[in-house]
């Protein structure tokens, strides 16, 4: 019996090996699966990585895109206000050509008024000197001949001064409007 019967002490120790051998092979297998695991973690770390790269990549290139763009529309907004801007210069360039034509225009005008006044006038008091000198002479006798030719010998000094009036007005007219044609640009 004593053979059958194993002492207990070689039990314990059997036992424990065998214990030891499966927390062997556990430890084994867990080890296995932590490196495995970690292998893993590792390659989706790597993948994460590149595609953390890539994304980067793709940020960059839309990034660039998007300046590029902004750029270009920044581009544009400025060649419209240089645009208008240079409109409206030419517009005031034009509002002062015809600015200063009316102003010629005016001069011009007034000038013909003024000459127009003048032998107006001359022609009023040719006529007032004309009705005078014929009326006396209408309402005397013919005895006084004499007194009618001394008549349009005044009459002749009284238009002499009044056409040398309107020519020197004329003249002085022509100055006015040969400055104001002298100040203004050549027309294009």
């Amino acid at each position: 019996m004593t053979n059958k019967k194993m002492d207990p002490v070689a039990l314990i120790r059997k036992e424990i090996e065998s214990l030891e051998h499966k927390v062997e092979q556990l430890r084994d297998r867990l080890m296995a699966d932590a490196h495995k695991a970690m292998d893993k973690a590792k390659m989706q770390a790597e993948r994460a990585r590149k595609k953390l790269k890539e994304e980067q990549t793709k940020l960059g290139e839309l990034q660039k895109k998007a300046k590029a763009s902004m750029d270009a529309r920044i581009h544009k907004q400025l060649d419209r206000a240089h645009d208008a801007v240079d409109a409206a210069k030419e517009l005031e360039l034009d509002a002062k050509a015809l600015m200063i034509m009316a102003k010629d225009q005016l001069t011009e005008l007034k000038g013909d008024y003024q000459r127009a006044k003048a032998l107006a006038k001359a022609a009023q008091d040719a006529a007032k000197n004309f009705d005078k000198t014929t009326k006396p002479a209408a309402n005397k006798a013919p005895a006084k001949k004499t007194a009618v030719k001394k008549a349009p010998a005044k009459k002749a000094p009284a238009k002499a001064t009044a056409a040398k009036k309107a020519p020197a007005k004329k003249a002085a007219a022509k100055k006015a409007s040969a400055k104001a044609a002298s100040k203004t640009p050549p027309a294009s």
